[in-house]
């Protein structure tokens, strides 16, 4: 099992720094970044920067659509606090979606293959979601 954390509309400084540590903590390589703006844009340096640190690697994208393309995976899950199932490992490659603003995602903002999944039904914050989703998937 292959898993890709991409944080989508994304604009905090340190959301993204925090996503990220998660993600590279659990032992995965790779993180990436849709649609990041505002604070978040102008410091990814900062990021780059902790990639290479702990030897993670950065990808930075417009929109879902561009990142499901380069990166062609098998399964596409959108984390959030209400989902339509739990969080459930897969074959393949997952590309696991978190919102970097703590917002649920809307229909549109998504891939019509995308399957909304909750790692706790309660809202604890997309940084909490991503965290115990990547100890349910990899544990």
């Amino acid at each position: 099992m292959d898993i890709v954390v991409a944080a989508y509309n994304v604009s905090s400084v340190p959301k993204m720094l925090e996503l990220a540590k998660i993600t590279y903590g659990f032992g995965l390589r790779r993180f990436v970044l849709i649609k990041v703006f505002g604070a978040a844009a102008q410091q990814i340096g900062d990021l780059f920067k902790l990639a290479f640190k702990l030897g993670g690697e950065v990808l930075v994208f417009n929109d879902i659509n561009d990142a499901l393309d380069v990166l062609k995976p098998d399964v596409v899950y959108a984390l959030g606090g209400k989902g339509v199932k739990p969080v459930e490992r897969a074959e393949g490659r997952i590309f696991l979606l978190v919102h970097g603003a703590d917002l649920p995602f809307s229909p549109r903002e998504l891939p019509p293959n995308a399957v909304a999944v909750y790692a706790v039904e309660r809202d604890i914050g997309s940084a909490g979601q991503l965290a115990i989703a990547l100890y349910k998937l990899l544990g």
